[in-house]
């Protein structure tokens, strides 16, 4: 029986953790055995999600990895542990991810003791923040074909929208680097055949004070995070339109939700988005701040594109990171 050791808990929100949420499905699927120790405390939910699907969950010691196939994704209670882990027993193999696009002291102290043996990235963006960064120090063995799996509930799909109003939003935790500050002024200025409405989910007092009041005239909800179900929105908005603060995009694993559902995906051209996003026919990438404007506008006017980009979309995610067969091929060269 193929195993692996995960230093961590997964989670359906957030981005690292969903991230361990869907490969956990991956690697269940295929019938490989998952230990999941989680290095701060566990959700009870969650905890039932991973009892589902056969994953067993352990309470952490530092010898508990001794010669086993280790992962963890951004979890920095793992870095703290990993001198104590590796003194009480190493594990066979390390395979780290660090989703964000800057290195921890403690990932880099890690790479220089030759505690990690494989990196993984999740776009070609972030590794090309992270890996230079670490060949400073050494050379760095690649987690090499990974991709960043997203398991694809059927039941999310859903074309039909309401014809009575066109309905925009955008989904994220209530991270301010996450929100531009003219969010507002988009969505103001897209235009519609009927009338507009304006949804967000990730919604806090830090958010509103970067983005500031929504202008007179805008038909706007916004929603606290995890106020609703993440599915209710993305059904009832015919686009999402994602435009950050600055937070660097390392993946985004809003546009694979957004093609899961059905919904029209407009982001940045930048950061991971050119990795996701096939401009015009998965989605829309952007210049401008107008030109976002412009494109929902342009989804607006027409119905049969808004099919078309959501069909493309689905069958992207399909051939693409919802491709399991594909998916495993990493995992199964360092098992």
């Amino acid at each position: 029986m193929k195993e692996i050791w995960v230093a961590g808990y997964p989670s359906k929100y957030g981005g690292a953790d969903t991230e361990l949420w869907h490969n956990c499905i991956l690697w269940r699927r295929f019938n490989i055995d998952v230990n999941l120790v989680p290095m701060y405390g566990k959700d009870r939910e969650v905890s039932g999600w991973c009892d589902r699907i056969g994953c067993k969950t352990h309470q952490y010691n530092p010898a508990i990895f001794k010669d086993k196939v280790l992962v963890s994704y951004c979890n920095g209670e793992f870095l703290k542990q990993l001198p104590k882990i590796m003194t009480s027993g190493r594990p066979k193999k390390v395979i780290w991810h660090n989703t964000m696009t800057y290195c921890f002291e403690s990932e880099k102290n890690a790479h220089q003791q030759g505690w990690i043996d494989y990196f993984g990235f999740v776009s070609n963006y972030q590794e090309g923040w992270i890996r230079p960064k670490l060949e400073k120090i050494k050379p760095v063995q690649k987690l090499e074909g990974y991709i960043p799996y997203f398991d694809i509930d059927d039941g999310l799909y859903q074309e039909d929208r309401t014809t009575k109003t066109f309905n925009m939003g955008r989904v994220s935790r209530d991270d301010p680097n996450k929100f531009s500050m003219d969010m507002w002024k988009i969505f103001y200025k897209v235009c519609a055949p009927r009338p507009t409405k304006t949804f967000v989910l990730g919604w806090s007092k830090k958010v509103a004070a970067r983005c500031g009041a929504a202008p007179d005239g805008l038909d706007w909800m916004v929603y606290a995070p995890n106020a609703i179900p993440v599915r209710q929105l993305y059904h009832m908005v015919h686009a999402i339109i994602h435009k950050t603060g600055g937070s660097r995009e390392s993946y985004c694993r809003i546009v694979p939700e957004a093609y899961a559902h059905g919904c029209v995906m407009i982001a940045e051209d930048d950061y991971a988005f050119p990795d996701l996003i096939v401009n015009g026919e998965t989605g829309f990438r952007c210049k401008t701040s107008d030109e976002m404007s412009y494109r929902a506008s342009e989804v607006a006017f027409n119905p049969d594109l808004r099919l078309r980009i959501v069909r493309n979309a689905r069958e992207f995610l399909r051939d693409s990171i919802s491709n399991p067969d594909k998916a495993i091929e990493a995992w199964e060269a360092v098992l």
